[in-house]
Parts: C-alpha cells; sequence; structure tokens
C-alpha cells in the first residue's frame, strides 16, 4: 500500500461515525426550540404566517366595525400575543408527534457515511427492525446545540441524533465533517 492508499484509507474511516441512543422527548423539544427561534426557517414558518393572518384579520375588523384607536390598539396587542400562542401550542404538537414516531422504533443505532445516514431501530421484541437509508438529499438542513444534531429539512422533517450517543469522541466530529460536506448548515 503506498501513501496515497494509506491516506484514502484513513479518511474513509473518519468518514463512518456511529451513534447509538434511546429517543428522549427533552431533546425533541430543544431540538424544535433551536429550529423555531434561531433559524431563519423556523421563525418564518412559525411566526410570519400567524403574523400576516392576524393582521388581515384584525384589520378587517377594524375597517368593518369602525373601532377606530382602541381597534388598532387591541389589534397591536393581538398581534403580539396571538403568534407565540400559537407557535406554542404548534411546538408542542409537533415535539409529541416526531418523538412518538422515534420512540416506536425503541433503541436505534445510526450508521453515518458518504452515502447518508442508516437508521437501526430495536422493535418491541428486542428484535432489530428494518434499516431506515436515507441519502443526504432527504436532509438538506442541519443544525447543532450543545448536546444534538438536528438534520431537517422542514419542521415535518426532522432527526434528531444525540451527542451523548456517540461510540467515540471521533465521531462527533465525523459527524460533524459529514454534515458540513453534505448539508447546508443553519
Amino acid at each position: 500500500m503506498d501513501m496515497n492508499q494509506a491516506a484514502s484509507a484513513g479518511n474513509t474511516a473518519s468518514r463512518t461515525a456511529r451513534f447509538a441512543h434511546a429517543p428522549v422527548a427533552a431533546d425533541y423539544g430543544r431540538a424544535l426550540w433551536r429550529y423555531t427561534l434561531g433559524t431563519r426557517p423556523g421563525r418564518t414558518a412559525m411566526l410570519v404566517l400567524p403574523v400576516v393572518l392576524g393582521a388581515a384579520a384584525g384589520g378587517l375588523r377594524v375597517a368593518v366595525w369602525g373601532l377606530g384607536t382602541s381597534g388598532y390598539v387591541t389589534l397591536g396587542v393581538t398581534l403580539l400575543i396571538a403568534p407565540l400562542g400559537i407557535r406554542q401550542w404548534h411546538r408542542r404538537f409537533r415535539m409529541n408527534r416526531l418523538y412518538e414516531a422515534d420512540a416506536a422504533r425503541g433503541a436505534v443505532r445510526t450508521v453515518l457515511t458518504e452515502d447518508g445516514l442508516t437508521v437501526t431501530g430495536a422493535g418491541a421484541d428486542g428484535a432489530d427492525a428494518a434499516d431506515e437509508v436515507t441519502d443526504w438529499r432527504g436532509y438538506p438542513w442541519w443544525f447543532e446545540t450543545d448536546e444534538l444534531f438536528v438534520l431537517t429539512g422542514s419542521l415535518e422533517h426532522f432527526f434528531v441524533l444525540p451527542k451523548r450517543g456517540a461510540l467515540s469522541p471521533e465521531d462527533v466530529d465525523g459527524a460533524r465533517a459529514l454534515f458540513t460536506e453534505h448539508l447546508r448548515r443553519i
């Protein structure tokens, strides 16, 4: 084996990351919170539509009923409070739904490679469930918190990968390198 082959073999080994973990509801809450408040797609999806719809409905109400200055004050307060309430409700609903789907797999083993990720879950009887293989196009964006890697394409499509599940410290760095190479950080 010459030096180039040895270097190539070393790069291939570092391009695989392995994780094993059980889904935890709090991880999904932190991931959705960070997505909602910490990323442009999250803020847009969660706040812009409620504000626009609330402004349209409130403006129509003020115009039709002629409520004057007090109507505009009421409208302003509503526009500040309503999106926050809607966002909080939607966040809890999404967190529960995503967590329940992933928790049904039981303990999860995830392998990240140049081709994408492979997830194997343990079924209720302890036997391995079928592998779910996803190439990198399935999750075009990623972000990171102190405890998590989160892959996403929208609020409907999340993959939460806790760093505590890394089988070695090098797996965290390997995962970060693969995400940086194949996905867009948000």
